[in-house]
């Protein structure tokens, strides 16, 4: 390992790095951390970096204490909180789903086939993305399961893999019924409580009273970013995204995985068991959906950057995006938020340079294309509609004689102007792609593959089944 420089941890040329960053990349305001643990002592060094405004319309600079969303970052708080209910002999991952939630109804032929590992590893083949809104009341989890009666079923439990908010909110409400309280009690009991974090906040009443990163989107036709018009999901993802907090909490959090399970004090959170339980493979992906990482653990997506293991998750809200990056054997952790711009190119320039300062570890490269798209080759036997409850995915010839695609999204992730075609570009494996509709867009993966014989296209990590074939 290369050894540090002087001002490795000095928060003031980090400072310059982000804001240079953050002017290419359009990005209001970054906020990002670095926790090295020290592995025979224990001594914890930090760093935390800003730039920017959480507000181009209020003009609040960041700081370090700036409350930002984690988004779906919560899935691994979750997944947490029930390999502690698996610890307190509560459940088992191979615990029927339907036997921890009586009274349920489930629209799937395979619903008595569902267990607790199929929600915190995305193999459930619930229909993914229901952002139903069932209130602010202390039963809208309760609420939002009971919808799931007329939920699809995307495929059988274990015979595919699709990124699944719904099926989060499946292991929140088994979190509440077996603890007899909300799942934002459980979280602050069992993790907030623990881990003696200031933050992890759920409600907008908690997160007012701090200042926080609101997310920006950007104005149709244009390439400025501007206050989105929604602050927050609503109160019934809370399971799957709800989570505000601080880098500093988020650094905390990510750092008891690398001391196995234990808190700075030595307090337990988790034991050994269960940080190799969900830090090891589960799953391992079909390439097509592999667009963030190759493997799933329980709650963690698992990587290897130059042969240095890493689990990671990123968070996506309303104008939000966030990363939480472990290194457990440098005894690493990495946090990045952006409340706009192009986040993902931006966030990857903040945690490459954390990996070369702190580390010889090598960041997974993001997609991009492998040649023009003159060059792209999809057999016509892929063309038609795919679709989940939110999002449709239409490939077609173009006139040109390409492959084009037009992406319809619906409910809280909904563009603000229509949809406009756009071309598919090669990546070097078959049938693999990206796409955008402008370069402001970051590239998108779009794949196809067949999950049960049934022809599906990967939209990022989400699948889409094929509704119908295009006249070729």
């Amino acid at each position: 390992m290369t050894p540090l420089s002087p001002t490795a941890f000095d928060p003031a040329p980090w400072d310059h790095l982000l804001a240079e960053i953050a002017r290419r990349h359009h990005v209001p305001g970054i906020v990002a951390g670095v926790l090295s643990i020290d592995e025979e002592t224990g001594r914890e060094s930090r760093l935390v970096a800003r730039t920017g405004v959480t507000n181009n319309r209020t003009g609040v600079a960041t700081d370090r204490d700036t409350v930002c969303q984690v988004g779906s970052i919560t899935k691994v708080a979750t997944a947490t909180m029930i390999m502690q209910l698996r610890e307190e002999g509560k459940l088992d991952l191979d615990t029927p789903v339907l036997d921890l939630l009586p009274g349920v109804e489930l629209d799937s032929p395979h619903a008595s086939e569902l267990t607790v590992k199929h929600l915190i590893t995305h193999t459930s083949g619930i229909d993914g993305d229901l952002f139903t809104d069932t209130g602010r009341g202390d039963d809208c989890v309760e609420k939002y399961v009971a919808t799931l009666k007329s939920a699809d079923a995307l495929f059988a439990p274990s015979a595919g893999w699709s990124y699944c908010n719904s099926g989060f909110v499946l292991a929140g409400r088994i979190i509440e019924v077996l603890d007899g309280r909300t799942w934002d009690a459980s979280l602050r009991a069992r993790i907030t409580g623990r881990l003696e974090l200031d933050t992890f906040l759920t409600l907008p009443e908690e997160v007012m009273a701090h200042r926080y990163q609101h997310g920006h989107v950007r104005a149709p036709g244009t390439s400025s970013w501007v206050p989105a018009p929604v602050s927050s999901i609503t109160r019934s993802m809370g399971p799957a995204g709800l989570i505000s907090s601080t880098v500093d909490d988020l650094l905390s959090f990510g750092g008891a995985f690398v001391r196995g399970g234990r808190t700075r004090d030595g307090a337990r959170l988790v034991s050994d068991e269960t940080v190799e339980m969900m830090t090891q493979s589960q799953w391992a992906l079909d390439p097509a959906a592999a667009a963030t990482a190759p493997e799933w653990g329980l709650g963690w997506m698992l990587d290897d950057w130059g042969g240095h293991r890493m689990f990671w998750h990123g968070g996506t809200t309303i104008g939000n995006n966030a990363w939480l990056q472990v290194l457990p054997d440098d005894g690493l952790v990495f946090v990045v938020f952006c409340n706009g711009g192009v986040a993902p190119y931006a966030a990857a320039e903040v945690y490459e340079a954390f990996a070369r300062e702190f580390s010889d570890a090598v960041p997974t490269s993001t997609r991009r294309p492998s040649g023009p798209a003159a060059d792209a080759v999809l057999d016509e036997s892929w063309l038609g509609t795919y679709a989940d409850a939110s999002t449709s995915l239409v490939v077609e010839r173009a006139d040109d004689g390409g492959v084009q695609a037009t992406v319809v999204v619906t409910g809280v992730a909904a563009p603000p102007e229509p949809p406009k075609p756009f071309a598919l570009f090669p990546r070097s494996e078959p049938d693999q792609f990206v796409g955008r509709p402008d370069p402001l867009t970051p590239w998108a993966p779009v794949s196809f593959t067949t999950i049960e014989d049934r022809p599906v296209a990967y939209v990022g990590i989400r699948a889409l089944p094929r509704c119908e074939q295009a006249a070729s």
